[in-house]
């Protein structure tokens, strides 16, 4: 129950700091997307009930301080979450931070892709300014080079011990 509230202020924190610090330091269409590294991370970490839980706060909190129509990114989210635990039933994802990258830029395609697709079937592409395709790269590139601070960010998360209803609190 700790370490999900911790996730859940966590996911509070980097929604304000990509929303209020990495958009003065990035363009708009170049900024790392934080929040996909925490969804990927929780898509091969955490039991389907609990991550899905977290993942609809993430998508939550996204679409208020984004300002996208509201439950795009938590269906997004939510579809990529679902997407990462299908493929975790298939292929054996490793631990190794190559194999993160690779799942991080994945989810990044997976997502423009699920964008435009959402985007034009609920009637909404046109008052959304999407960016130029050939954006795409090097926003999962800045995206895939965020990875490694909060993946290991997330692992010290995950480390913190819960504390045990017949433990003492002292």
């Amino acid at each position: 129950m700790i370490r999900f509230l911790i996730f859940l202020l966590s996911a509070y924190l980097l929604t304000l700091f990509q929303s209020a610090v990495i958009s003065q330091l990035f363009p708009s269409s170049l900024k790392p997307d934080l929040m996909l590294i925490l969804i990927t991370h929780l898509g091969f970490t955490s039991s389907p009930f609990v991550g899905g839980v977290l993942v609809l706060f993430c998508g939550f909190l996204y679409d208020s301080f984004s300002g996208s129509p509201f439950g795009l990114f938590i269906l997004i989210y939510l579809c990529i979450f679902f997407f990462l635990k299908l493929l975790a039933k298939f292929l054996i994802l490793g631990e190794t931070f190559w194999s993160r990258i690779i799942l991080v830029a994945l989810s990044m395609g997976f997502q423009t892709l699920l964008l435009i697709l959402f985007s034009a079937t609920l009637g909404i592409l046109e008052n959304l300014r999407l960016p130029a395709m050939n954006w795409v790269f090097p926003q999962a590139l800045i995206t895939c080079a965020a990875c490694w601070p909060l993946f290991r960010l997330c692992k010290k998360l995950e480390a913190i011990p819960g504390v045990e209803p017949s433990q003492p609190i002292a």
